[in-house]
């Protein structure tokens, strides 16, 4: 979850060089920055709110239901800062991910509430209670579609930039907790199911960090804005070709 901080870092450089955006589709953590941009946010202010954010502002514990945290944390966080919209409301069409427990397909979201989007998107299963929308119960997006770039072009994109968060590279050193292990197993597979939307993409952008960045290390986000930053400066050749 903490590694989609690092589009902030791309979209740090993308209004630098006045790159126009037309739509967004966005999934798991990246549509909290995704919401908070097309809502009309300014970058150095999602900067900032990502540079403070803490688990202690998202945290609403769940009794009694399957999942240790209520999304109610994370609307009323996106809430806090975007207030409370609908798809209608936002400057940039937006499409969230969410994927539907039962039947594991994708679920695009881009209608009604924006807060509960974001919530349903970035349900990480396990830990953040699963979502209602429409007539299904979803969680985290990355389970079916961590990399949307089929979804954005459906929008009517044309050429599509798309960052994946999540590292193709080894990591560093092993985890030394039950969550590391569920986290890095899950990391595997959303690089193998991201292949095919990899090559749909007209730009890719993979930020790097040369430490290992795990899912719950919102501490790091200076880092990971940096990263995102670096990667997409070295990706702004091709993309002004465009």
């Amino acid at each position: 979850m903490a590694r989609g901080i690092a589009h902030i870092g791309v979209l740090k450089v993308i209004e630098e060089f006045k790159i126009p955006i037309q739509y967004i589709a966005a999934t798991s953590a990246g549509s909290m920055v995704a919401a908070m941009y097309a809502s009309g946010l300014e970058v150095p202010l999602i900067e900032e709110i990502a540079l403070r954010i803490s688990w202690g502002r998202i945290v609403k514990l769940a009794f009694f239901r399957p999942g240790f945290i209520s999304g109610e944390g994370m609307r009323e966080l996106m809430e806090k800062y975007i207030g409370v919209k609908k798809f209608s409301d936002l400057k940039i069409p937006l499409a969230a991910v969410a994927t539907d427990i039962k039947t594991g397909e994708a679920v695009v979201i881009s209608t009604g509430d924006v807060a509960k989007a974001v919530a349903a998107s970035t349900a990480f299963p396990g830990i953040f209670t699963p979502e209602e929308y429409a007539h299904h119960v979803v969680v985290d997006g990355g389970i079916a579609n961590n990399l949307p770039v089929q979804v954005v072009k459906d929008m009517g994109a044309n050429f599509s930039i798309a960052v994946d968060v999540v590292p193709a590279k080894p990591i560093h050193y092993l985890p030394h907790d039950a969550f590391q292990v569920f986290g890095r197993s899950l990391d595997l597979i959303l690089h193998k199911i991201s292949l095919e939307q990899r090559k749909l993409a007209d730009i890719l952008i993979e930020p790097h960090v040369d430490e290992d960045i795990w899912h719950l290390d919102l501490h790091k986000a200076k880092r990971l804005i940096a990263a995102g930053e670096m990667a997409a400066r070295q990706s702004l050749r091709k993309i002004k070709r465009h």
